[in-house]
């Protein structure tokens, strides 16, 4: 009898270990007490701009956050509206076309826009000539390059023609963020217009972009954090974006990377570790796109919001749901919003919350921070900070110890 029930003890001991495995998400390395520059900064720039991403990266954030769409021709884009009313220009370049999304134009239309200008007459407290479309050019005696489609690093071959940088700020596309990251910046023209080549390659539309060395840049390396955007517009974009960061280099499963220290010389470095690139997407459909393509071996968040159709209520039933689709998709990250001024999103990161996350084993990753109170609220119950001010992140993480 004794025997019977010692075993009988072992068989449901294990038994309730693998449910509890099962309930726990995959690890794969991914850093702790992160800053997610959100769009670079809305708060100090014109969010998603060269701007906004060499500000963020020189004040040591920890990775770039981009929403990605894609152009007409096949452009992946840095952008977050599906309209370009709010952030460009876009009513006295295209009156006609003003409420179009993005994917309505070339690149080359785009380029046209100013994206910068906007913000300044939104925030006159913090313009600055620079976000602006008289913005000075200054040459530069960095060679301009590119990379080809295999990644090579190639000259731009013109003597003839001087290279600058400045000017009007544009769209950006993924590849001039991963370029900041790496400690670049874009190549202009002598009126601030960027340097590019169009080309066909069979069949499509190619476009090479032009670069040079960033000489006010300080050594920061930071990965760079992706939403898929709006992705019901943009089908097949997680193929795209696979196919683009292996173009770039910054595939992990097409160009393994097994370091895992986040800082050298005092200095972020997580853009030479094995997660240089976090994904992110509040589509449960893009989700499952995504662990298609990455299998769930790139650090991968589920972001939640209140009112999307996989969301409609802050309920344990409707959590667990999307908790569990993201288990199965092999997310590691859950991306709730918070509360606060100055954008009184709905707290999706209660206590309640924050434990049927963790009862899962994911990492927190909440959006977005504005202020140094919000940071001491949720502190605790977060690895990591989308936040539209990385300055006062990073003074937080400080004063913690733990930065």
């Amino acid at each position: 009898m004794i025997k019977t029930k010692v075993l009988l003890f072992i068989v449901f001991s294990s038994v309730f270990l693998l449910s509890c495995q099962e309930n726990i998400v995959k690890k794969i390395f991914i850093p702790k007490n992160i800053v997610i520059a959100h769009r670079g900064s809305t708060f100090h720039t014109p969010e998603e701009t060269e701007a906004a991403y060499l500000w963020a990266r020189n004040i040591g954030a920890d990775y770039l956050e981009v929403d990605i769409q894609r152009s007409k021709d096949g452009v992946l884009l840095a952008l977050h509206d599906m309209q370009l009313t709010r952030t460009t220009n876009i009513e006295q370049v295209y009156p006609e076309k003003k409420e179009l999304s993005a994917n309505n134009f070339t690149f080359e239309e785009l380029l046209l826009l100013d994206a910068g200008s906007w913000f300044n007459t939104k925030n006159p407290e913090r313009s600055q000539i620079a976000f602006s479309s008289v913005a000075e050019v200054n040459e530069t005696k960095q060679v301009a390059f590119y990379f080809d489609e295999k990644g090579e690093k190639k000259i731009y071959l013109n003597a003839n023609r001087k290279v600058y940088i400045g000017g009007k700020l544009g769209i950006s596309t993924l590849e001039d963020v991963i370029r900041i990251a790496e400690g670049y910046r874009v190549a202009k023209d002598s009126v601030g217009n960027r340097l590019y080549k169009k080309y066909e390659k069979d069949g499509r539309t190619e476009y090479r972009l032009y670069y040079v060395v960033d000489t006010s840049d300080i050594g920061h390396r930071p990965g760079v954090y992706i939403e898929t955007k709006e992705p019901q517009l943009f089908p097949n974009v997680e193929k795209e974006l696979f196919n683009k960061l292996d173009q770039l280099g910054w595939n992990i499963l097409t160009h393994p990377q097994s370091d895992t220290v986040t800082t050298k010389n005092g200095m972020v470095n997580i853009g030479n570790t094995s997660a240089k690139i976090i994904l992110q997407t509040f589509s449960p459909k893009s989700l499952k796109n995504l662990f298609m393509e990455f299998h769930g071996k790139v650090p991968t968040c589920f972001l939640l919001w209140l009112g999307d159709p996989n969301m409609m209520k802050n309920d344990s039933i409707t959590y667990f749901k999307n908790l569990e689709w993201a288990k199965k998709y092999r997310a590691q990250i859950i991306g709730p919003s918070i509360a606060g001024e100055p954008n009184n999103y709905d707290d999706l990161l209660t206590e309640k919350n924050y434990k049927w996350i963790r009862s899962y084993g994911f990492l927190i990753h909440p959006y977005a921070f504005d202020t140094y109170s919000q940071a001491q609220l949720y502190g605790n119950f977060c690895d990591g900070m989308f936040t539209n001010r990385a300055e006062i992140t990073i003074d937080y993480y400080k004063k913690i110890n733990k930065r």
